[in-house]
């Protein structure tokens, strides 16, 4: 039975994620700053800070891999930033590292090209396009995608970088229809990362079956991905509570409306919207 460290875990993603390994047969340390509650069997817990390399170091001593959820999941000041989602990624790959775990399953985020414009206004999202970070948050989510990769070909870490969508039971607005990802997708795509044993660096979009829309997974397919849900049959619903907006209005013209981050593009967006769309170059 394999043992998996999981940063983060009691948070929401965290705990999800807890409960889908766990139900697929493998042992779970559980590390946050928070107490974990609810512990379950073949689960053990610490209360750890990521930026503390030494003590994580001893924890993950005897795991087979780690699942680096733990970051900055708000748009808080660049401070905040730095030390959760800089250096304690650093801290955690270094004690990976030391510890002697050759895989990281690093929690990436959509939001890393989220000032792309989703279809139709521009084609899919695949793995191998231009950052465009729509936040700070989302800038610590991109160095994150830098170090696993440097661990990977640098130090020979097998690294999966999953960029999630929205964890939820049911896609909730328009945008996420095409981000959606379903709680049993996500322990999928983590086991691929833990299990497969060709990954090297892969890149991922953490997104249920929603072909189509607004990403291209043939990466996560590749790797043998078969998403168990999917967005389809949702629109009807989701468009009676999330209308389109009129054509040509402010709304239609948004960041919000146009991106693929949505509210992240539209918080502190400044200037027109021309300069997001294919073929602009600079446009204000």
């Amino acid at each position: 039975m394999k043992r998996i460290a999981i940063t983060g875990a009691a948070g929401l993603v965290g705990t999800g994620l807890r409960a889908q390994l766990l139900k697929s047969g493998y042992r779970v340390l559980s590390l946050d700053i928070k107490p974990i509650q609810d512990i379950a069997a073949h689960e053990e817990a610490a209360v750890v800070d990521i930026t503390d390399q030494a003590a994580m170091t001893q924890l993950l001593r005897g795991c087979d891999a780690v699942v680096h959820l733990a970051a900055c999941t708000t748009d808080a000041p660049w401070p905040e930033q730095v030390r959760l989602s800089v250096e304690g990624c650093i801290s955690v790959f270094d004690a990976a590292r030391d510890a002697g775990v050759r895989r990281v399953v690093y929690a990436s985020s959509h939001h890393v090209v989220g000032l792309h414009p989703r279809a139709p206004q521009g084609p899919l999202m695949g793995d191998t396009a231009i950052l465009r970070p729509d936040s700070r948050y989302a800038v610590g989510k991109a160095f994150g995608e830098s170090v696993g990769a440097l661990y990977a070909y640098k130090y020979g870490m097998q690294v999966l970088s999953v960029r999630i969508g929205n964890v939820n039971t049911r896609p909730i607005d328009r945008r996420r229809l095409g981000s959606w990802l379903s709680w049993r997708d996500l322990g999928q795509l983590v086991a691929i990362g833990i299990e497969h044993p060709d990954i090297g660096f892969d890149i991922v979009y953490g997104i249920s079956d929603a072909q189509g829309r607004h990403y291209d997974n043939a990466t996560a397919y590749a790797l043998g991905y078969v998403p168990q849900d999917s967005s389809e049959g949702w629109d009807e619903q989701i468009l009676r509570d999330d209308p389109l907006p009129a054509p040509g209005s402010a709304a239609a013209r948004a960041a919000a409306e146009l991106t693929l981050g949505g509210q992240f593009s539209q918080s502190e967006y400044e200037g027109g919207t021309d300069r997001l769309l294919p073929g602009a170059r600079g446009a204000a």
